[in-house]
């Protein structure tokens, strides 16, 4: 499939299910999280990295951005200073970026929830970021712990965000939507009475691992001369 038949997709499954998908690859750091409970985003990543604490970068970013891109921002983490604000937020809106990611801070909350546009950030500051130091555009970076390369599909609900690359991404929704669908019978299950305990075959695992640990028991006490 093509880019937009790849986004149409994505949007159609979770973080959660992509998650496992990956084996729990390129996810980023829980601390990043949406500003607004119900934010959903597909894009593709628009890649900057910036100094900690300054936002030249992040202008240049949101210049440079083409329309329906994720900007994703490696802040470093740092999250005294804000890099991002309501104005950024409006000329993006106005662009049509799809959502901003900040591995740092943003401020003007109430202002950027009225524009009601996604941004996903570690925290909040009053305190302005510095307009000194020049960063770098379209370059592999490190955002919230997780790789992102120019390009790469990136897929965020109230849960999280994912990166997924190229090379994954046929894997990713075909795999995905066959356990949306488990989910789906699973649920089905337990609304007619079954606990996920016998669904899942719990009962069998706790069997062999109380067997185990007698056998464990039993070699100790034989090694100790009992």
């Amino acid at each position: 499939m093509g880019t937009h038949e790849n986004l149409v997709a994505l949007k159609k499954i979770t973080t959660a299910s992509a998650a496992d998908v990956l084996g729990g690859k390129g996810i980023m750091h829980s601390s990043i999280k949406p500003f607004e409970v119900g934010t959903k985003v597909v894009g593709r990543a628009f890649t900057a990295t910036t100094p900690p604490g300054d936002m030249l970068t992040c202008y240049w970013a949101l210049h440079d951005a083409p329309k329906g891109s994720i900007i994703v921002i490696d802040g470093g983490g740092y999250t005294e200073a804000a890099i991002w604000g309501s104005l950024m937020t409006l000329e993006a809106k106005m662009k049509n970026i799809a959502a901003v990611i900040i591995d740092g801070s943003v401020r003007d909350l109430d202002s950027i929830r009225e524009l009601d546009f996604p941004i996903y950030a570690i925290a909040s500051s009053p305190r302005d970021g510095s307009i000194c130091s020049i960063g770098e555009l379209e370059t592999t970076i490190t955002c919230g712990g997780a790789t992102v390369r120019p390009g790469d599909y990136i897929l965020g609900d109230d849960d999280g965000i994912v990166v997924i690359s190229d090379k994954y991404i046929d894997h990713v929704l075909s795999k995905a939507k066959d356990s949306l669908e488990m989910e789906e019978k699973i649920k089905k299950e337990i609304s007619s009475g079954k606990s996920l305990y016998d669904i899942f075959s719990l009962g069998k695992i706790v069997l062999k691992k109380e067997r185990e640990d007698v056998t464990l028991l039993n070699e100790l006490i034989k090694d100790m001369g009992f």
